[in-house]
């Protein structure tokens, strides 16, 4: 597994100390994830092309004063805000540090409205974070709870809902295509058959544990988003292409192998 150093790593380990002395649920969701859980050599923590160097985080609180409470906190720790226009973002030195509230009685379940901006955040999947995230050491002596791919998957719908960026769906495709080490004694071998093969296994198996471990409405949200992908020229195919560049957008196999992936998925969620 990959690890954190410098400013990032000191910026976690104060985080880590703080929620947990004050007993606050938190955990990392962002792209930091699959970062973390599938480039376990690499200098540069990346999803593939992309190099990732900001960390994201869902925290337990009830209410905007709770919220409030927390930045203060964090100030008086060394942590800065970000402009009026990133009211989720924290800097230590040259980190970035994403917070998102989760649990706010102040508002509706499944959208989160950001109380400055007014902007919007789907909240499909966030009700999981909390249940299915693992503390995993991703510095020496720094264990952070970490959700695992499958749910990051789901966030990355959701937030592709929100705000349409490309890179949200090239980093769905990049954990379809990773998931489940192709190892000898792989789940991928348990799955294969004649329409489905042992490349595309991986994509099946996150559908199916989406299916069997998310939430009504994260499956609900998943189905929705695949089910429109009926042929390799689809938009979403394109822009999944365009996220690994233009090379992977006139390349007529590598499409085709984006959509037998998003096909895969889309079989095993069901």
């Amino acid at each position: 597994m990959g690890k954190i150093e410098g400013d990032l790593a000191t910026a976690l380990q104060k985080l880590v100390q703080y929620f947990e002395s004050r007993e606050v649920s938190f955990a990392l969701v962002g792209a930091l994830v699959p970062a973390l859980l599938l480039s376990p050599d690499k200098e540069k923590l990346s999803i593939g092309t992309r190099e990732t160097r900001d960390a994201d985080h869902v925290v337990s609180l009830k209410s905007w004063g709770e919220w409030d409470r927390v930045l203060n906190d964090l100030e008086a720790l060394g942590f800065r805000r970000g402009n009026r226009g990133q009211e989720h973002r924290l800097y230590f030195e040259t980190a970035e540090i994403d917070l998102i509230p989760y649990g706010l009685q102040e508002g509706p379940d499944d959208v989160l409205v950001w109380r400055k901006s007014g902007n919007t955040m789907n909240l499909a999947g966030f009700s999981d974070v909390f249940k299915y995230a693992e503390k995993t050491e991703v510095a020496p002596g720094i264990r952070v709870p970490v959700i695992p791919l499958w749910l990051f998957a789901v966030l990355k719908v959701a937030a592709y809902s929100d705000r349409k960026l490309i890179r949200d769906v090239g980093d769905i495709v990049y954990v379809l295509a990773n998931y489940e080490p192709l190892a000898k004694d792989s789940r991928r071998f348990d799955v294969i058959e004649d329409e489905l093969r042992v490349e595309n296994a991986g994509a099946y198996l996150l559908g199916q544990d989406i299916r069997t471990n998310g939430s009504p409405v994260a499956q609900e949200l998943v189905k929705d988003f695949v089910k429109k992908i009926d042929n390799e020229y689809h938009p979403l195919v394109t822009q999944a292409l365009q996220a690994e560049g233009t090379d992977a957008v006139h390349n007529d196999q590598r499409r085709y192998a984006v959509f037998e992936l998003l096909q895969a998925f889309q079989k095993g969620i069901g």
